[in-house]
């Protein structure tokens, strides 16, 4: 009995670590400032596992379910414009790169274009939403407005987003 309360400590504290490690990757993706845009005090959200609830206010099952572990959701502000990104850390590439495909038949109507394909945006009620993968990352990025200026906003900020990804290979 003595050797199993060691082990069960030793346990939690690597899960935790893991969740520390976890976090700080996400951070890494969705850094404080990026370019000109500096990410809101207080507006950073945090879950992993079921904790993803805190993240998407119903249907994240449906994120689960898809391969996402834990997910970072940040709020970046430029004056009076605003910036939603959120990074999602996948149980692999292929799982985030499935899960793209998915988003595409469900926001484009049809099914993603053959070949590799890493990101893509869509616009309607009011934002647009680029949508990106990077190894084993998937990346949203919403933009408030459906101008062709708010779509280049969008992509422009998820490659950002897809360059620091790519760096915590």
């Amino acid at each position: 009995m003595m050797l199993t309360r060691p082990l069960i400590a030793a346990l939690l504290l690597a899960a935790a670590g893991a969740s520390l490690a976890g976090r700080e990757d996400l951070l890494k993706v969705a850094p404080d400032r990026i370019n000109a845009w500096r990410a809101v005090a207080g507006a950073t959200v945090y879950g992993r596992g079921d904790g993803i609830v805190d993240i998407y206010n119903g249907g994240y099952e449906v994120y689960t379910r898809a391969g996402v572990t834990e997910a970072l959701r940040r709020m970046y502000a430029q004056g009076d414009r605003y910036v939603e990104v959120t990074a999602h850390t996948m149980t692999s590439s292929r799982a985030a790169r499935s899960f793209l495909a998915d988003r595409y038949r469900l926001e484009m109507k049809a099914a993603p274009p053959r070949g590799a394909f890493k990101r893509f945006a869509a616009s309607g009620s009011g934002s647009t939403t680029a949508y990106a993968v990077e190894g084993r990352y998937f990346l949203t990025v919403v933009v408030y407005g459906e101008s062709e200026a708010a779509r280049n906003q969008a992509l422009g900020f998820v490659k950002v987003l897809e360059q620091n990804a790519s760096r915590l290979r």
